[in-house]
């Protein structure tokens, strides 16, 4: 016995020496591609059960065979397996996998794997937002993310873009998406948070996906993870880059000043010379005047001079000719914008770092148009024990904006101005535009005050100025405590304070202090004084959040991850106005002028809200076996604008997720077929509508008094009867999805359906007369949006020198008012919502052409209509049809991302088909500005074509083509007359309405736009080492040049003349330490 005992013992002694004779001790590093430490990563012996993690300098140690292998993993990067080959050192080099971080989503709750998700839900990696070169964070979702879309209504820098998921899904409430960052409801508008301070965003569409962040997730959610620092070394980055934006590539076609002075000597001829001859012997005979061979040819007012002087005028009208103002080429310019960017970074295993300093200024297409931006951020983060960890963190963004704000629209001026007007005179002083404000002033003894020194809009864009400083500083604590191995506290407690000033001047010498005189000094036309408008408005607003955590695995393949807590909110707002007159610029004086007791009160004032908020939450995820995956949330949100029966709003959702892939009768398919997973949700979330009061309001009306017992009384009104039973907009979710992987994850397919039902929509509801209200606000609108999404990415190439990316995504939305309850009739539906269209619906005539025999335009009457008269040729419910949606049912984006070794570009756009706009630039000439006089009946002019009046100003080249006796078919253009010149009649047997008429300037709008191309370049290694650099890359960006569409305007992504966007160069350098 004691001999087996001894023999055992030597053979154990023998296997052990064995076994470490082949065992080493093997030492690394791992880094990334560009040399940087990756710490944490896991770095196991393959085969075997021992492993280690690497240190903050991303070294590791652990025993090894000799001959073994190594298999080193970290989120965010490729497994990377090294064979050790007798060596006693191995260096590891990690390449980021895109998929692999995308398979990973932070939300304000916490990290989930996305194949454990069942909501719908989109990412936008830190690596897809480093090869965006655009300014604001705003517009990083253009074509990005599928059912997305980002509207920008104008090209103005700094202005914000509103991000719509899914549709329309209000009718008075706020339509777009809550955005979220680092975990705290953002209060700021999205631009402030500079791009390069993004990790990632994530974007939550349905209930299941964003139930729990409560009411105001109705319209989806936009979350927003800003970077942390990182274990290792300190890392500085410096990036900076040049745009320069032009001038809009797309301009209408306008007359010339050789074009518009034959045409208005045209319309002279064929309708005022023969009057005019007559009113030479009858003064009683009346004349239109129209633009400025009007005005010298009638010789009335600055052109006396010249009346009976034939020869003498035209002299003057020919010296016209050598001006020809192209009035876009004078307001707009080639603007140059500067970014800079400062990062530093790092930490340790007991915290870590990120501090990053950032610099806009951002020039205008406008002239004298321009903001700056300067953004501070700080995340700082501790981890003192095992147990408890905490971080911190500050944003402070500060905007300065110089805006012009005169009286008239600079591209509607562009738009219409006439060509031989000019900007200066040859002194270089401002040149008086002859014809802008003239109209009324020349024809029908029409008189309008008018400045001294006339109009200029140059003046009006130098003079006339809104200055903005708004500040945004936001600090946040988050605290994470482990109670238990599988139980955990999380705390977060944030506090925003917003300070929005605006100061907007207007010049003495300027048409907009004119139009801004008190009303006792109107009788004249004396500029008497500027004035100076002063607005503070103060925002702050805080946020308590604390829940308990669980994650725990027991069983067979069971995991359970619940999370339950509270959430306690609260917002203030106080704004003060005041309005000085006579203001000095230069010395910042003012001088109160005359004025009248009912005037005062109108130059100062204040108003504030205050609203809480308290919630509480619950959410349950279930997983068995990695295959079948159960969702469950909760959450009741409680308003103080509500009363107490209406007060809290439940949210809630169920979700459910199989993945087939994990199935083993799916073994033989995963060749080809990576991954498969099918879902479905159901569930409600809400909306406030701060616009409608449950409460009986007063509103005052300025300037107007009654005197009661000798005191004068401000006078109110009440037109809003109070709704006790007004509550929350509540949203039903369904969604159906199917999530494909194939060849290794190289080829990805996603899609979905969805329903999104909108109940108890808020509107005004028209009351009776005899109950003393006019309206009431109260639920009783529904909506209904429904659609289907694809996304398909492939990673077409991928091999050591090459890289080929492309996706592709499409969404389809239906949007319908389902029900409206409400008395309006089918004929004021421009106005209204009505059952059966979209909630954006256009509605008008449908042009049939030109009728050959009346010149005007004919529409076509609708089925039902009624006609036994020629009075019901005129109404307007005969003609109305449903002409189209504002909203585009069919949008997406597509991108492609082509690379050899350190070179790639890249390219990304949007396409957007099938949506209508009402494109209509109204002249500020017409019929309507002038007096009749002693006409006792007129001809409405049936649309702007016809009006001969709007000729006053410009118009477009081929406005020549136009029905005329002489010419009556086959024109572009209808007949024009003279609304006074009564002979016609023709609005006593055609349409004439606007509702009807309107119909002719509705058009649809498709388009393929190619957002932006990027080609950038990394230096090798090599080179970047020997500067003492870690990297070093160049950029050079193209944004917004190639557009395909059959839109005439200047943009079809904001149709009308209003600040378009517009083609840019960006030249981008980034350095690494």
């Amino acid at each position: 016995m004691v001999r087996k005992i001894v023999l055992s013992l030597i053979a154990v002694l023998v296997c052990g020496l064995y076994v470490s004779a082949q065992n080493r001790q093997v030492s690394g590093t791992v880094t990334d591609a560009a040399g940087a430490p990756v710490a944490g990563a896991t770095v196991m012996v393959e085969g075997q059960h021992i492993g280690t993690t690497t240190g903050t300098n991303g070294t590791f140690s652990l025993a090894a065979p000799a001959n073994g292998k190594l298999v080193v993993s970290f989120i965010g990067y490729d497994t990377e397996t090294v064979a050790i080959a007798g060596h006693t050192h191995v260096s590891v080099t990690l390449k980021e996998n895109a998929q692999a971080i995308d398979n990973v989503v932070i939300t304000a709750f916490g990290e989930i794997k996305k194949k454990d998700f069942t909501g719908s839900i989109a990412s936008v990696s830190a690596g897809e937002i480093s090869k965006t070169t655009v300014a604001s964070a705003s517009r990083m979702l253009e074509g990005a993310v599928t059912g997305v879309q980002s509207y920008s209504s104008t090209g103005q820098p700094g202005d914000d873009a509103s991000i719509i998921i899914r549709g329309i899904g209000s009718i008075n409430g706020t339509q777009t998406a809550l955005i979220v960052v680092d975990g705290v409801p953002y209060s700021s508008a999205l631009s402030t948070i500079n791009p390069l301070d993004i990790e990632s965003i994530v974007v939550l569409k349905d209930a299941a996906a964003a139930a729990i962040y409560g009411s105001r997730a109705a319209n989806g959610v936009i979350v927003v993870t800003t970077k942390r620092g990182k274990a290792g070394k300190m890392k500085v980055n410096f990036s900076s880059n040049v745009t320069v934006s032009f001038r809009p590539q797309r301009q209408p076609s306008l007359m010339n000043t050789a074009e518009k002075l034959a045409w208005e000597r045209e319309l002279w001829d064929e309708f005022a010379a023969e009057k005019y001859a007559q009113s030479l012997l009858d003064p009683s005979v009346i004349y239109p005047t129209v633009g400025i061979v009007g005005q010298v040819r009638s010789g009335q007012l600055a052109f006396s001079h010249l009346k009976g002087d034939p020869a003498a005028q035209e002299a003057y009208l020919n010296s016209l000719a050598a001006t020809d103002t192209d009035w876009y080429d004078v307001i707009l310019r080639n603007a140059v914008s500067v970014n800079g960017h400062v990062s530093v970074s790092g930490g340790e295993n007991a915290y870590n770092y990120y501090l990053s300093l950032g610099y806009t200024n951002d020039q205008g297409m406008l002239i004298e148009d321009s903001a700056d931006r300067y953004t501070f951020k700080a995340n700082l983060g501790f981890k003192p024990t095992r147990r408890l960890s905490f971080d911190v963190g500050a944003d402070i963004s500060y905007r300065q904006a110089d805006t012009p704000n005169p009286s008239v629209d600079p591209f509607t001026y562009a738009y219409f101005a006439n060509p031989y007007e000019k900007p200066y005179n040859d002194d270089g002083s401002y040149a008086n535009d002859q014809t802008w404000l003239s109209l009324p002033n020349y024809n029908r003894d029409t008189y309008e005050d008018l400045p001294e020194k006339g109009f200029n809009i140059l003046r009006e864009i130098e003079g006339n100025k809104t200055k903005t400083d708004y500040v945004s500083t936001e600090v946040r604590m988050g605290l994470e405590y482990k109670l238990l191995e599988n139980l955990k506290f999380v705390g977060l407690a944030s506090y925003n304070f917003n300070n929005n000033d605006t100061q907007t001047t207007r010049e003495e010498d300027t048409y907009g202090a004119f139009k801004d005189r008190l009303s006792i000094h109107r009788t004249h036309n004396g500029n008497l004084y500027g004035s100076i408008l002063e607005n503070k408005s103060r925002r702050t607003g805080y946020l308590l959040r604390g829940h308990l955590s669980y994650v725990g695995e027991y069983g067979e393949g069971h995991t359970l991850n619940v999370v339950g807590g509270v959430e306690l909110r609260g917002n203030d707002s106080h704004t003060l106005f005041n309005k000085r007159f006579n203001y000095d610029p230069r010395t910042g004086n003012t001088a109160l002028p005359p004025i009248e007791l009912r005037e005062i009160e109108r130059l100062t004032g204040e108003y504030f809200t205050k609203s809480r908020y308290a919630s509480f939450y619950l959410s349950a995820d279930y997983s068995f076996r990695d295959r079948y995956i159960l969702s469950v949330t909760g959450r009741a949100d409680g308003s103080s604008y509500f009363g107490t029966h209406a007060q809290f709003n439940p949210n809630w959702s169920v979700g459910g997720a199989w993945i087939l892939t994990e199935e083993p009768f799916m073994a033989s398919a995963r060749k080809v077929l990576h991954y498969a997973k099918l879902k479905a949700s159901y569930g409600f979330t809400g909306n406030i509508v701060t616009s409608a009061s449950p409460q009986l309001m007063m509103n005052y009306s300025l300037q107007t008094y009654r005197e009661y017992m000798n005191q004068n009384h401000l006078v109110g009104t009440i037109s809003s009867a109070p709704n006790p039973n007004l509550g929350w907009e509540k949203v039903n979710d369904v969604k159906v999805g199917l999530d494909l992987g194939f060849l290794d994850g190289r080829l990805s397919l996603e899609t979905e359906y969805y329903s999104r039902l909108t109940k108890g929509a808020v509107d005004d509801k028209p009351l009776y007369v005899t109950t003393g209200f006019t309206h009431q606000a109260a639920n009783f609108a529904r909506l209904r949006n429904r659609g289907i999404e694809f996304t398909l990415r492939g990673g077409i190439v991928q091999t050591r020198d090459w890289t080929l990316d492309a996706s592709v995504n499409f969404a389809f939305n239906s949007n319908k008012v389902l029900e409206y309850a409400s008395s309006v009739s089918f004929q004021h539906m421009k106005l209204n919502y009505y059952e059966g269209y979209p909630a954006r619906a256009l509605i008008g005539g449908k042009v049939v052409g030109i009728d050959p025999l009346t010149g005007l335009y004919e529409f076509k009457l609708r089925p039902d209509a009624v006609i036994s008269s020629d009075a019901d040729y005129t109404d307007e419910a005969n003609y109305l049809y449903y002409l189209g949606n504002r909203e585009a049912p069919f949008n997406g984006g597509f991108s492609l991302s082509a690379g050899y070794r350190n070179l790639r570009l890249s390219v990304n756009g949007v396409f957007s088909f099938g949506s209508y706009a009402y494109d209509r630039n109204e002249s500020p000439a017409t019929y309507s500005q002038i007096a009749a006089g002693s006409v006792s009946t007129m001809d409405r002019a049936q649309t702007e074509y016809s009006d001969l009046y709007s000729n006053h100003l410009n118009v477009w080249k081929d406005r020549t083509d136009r029905w005329t006796e002489t010419n009556p078919t086959g024109t572009k253009y209808p007949r024009i007359y003279d609304s006074f010149d009564a002979k016609y009649h023709f609005d006593q047997s055609n349409p004439t309405s606007n509702a009807v008429v309107d119909g002719i300037y509705i058009y649809k709008i498709s388009y393929v736009r190619i957002k932006n191309i990027t080609l950038s370049y990394s230096l090798p290694r090599k080179v970047v080492n020997r500067g003492g650099f870690d990297a070093v890359s160049f950029n050079v960006s193209l944004a917004n040049f190639f557009t395909f569409t059959d839109y005439k305007g200047m943009d079809p992504e904001v149709p009308g003349a209003i600040y378009p966007t517009t083609r840019s160069v960006t030249f981008g350098v980034t350095l690494g330490f």
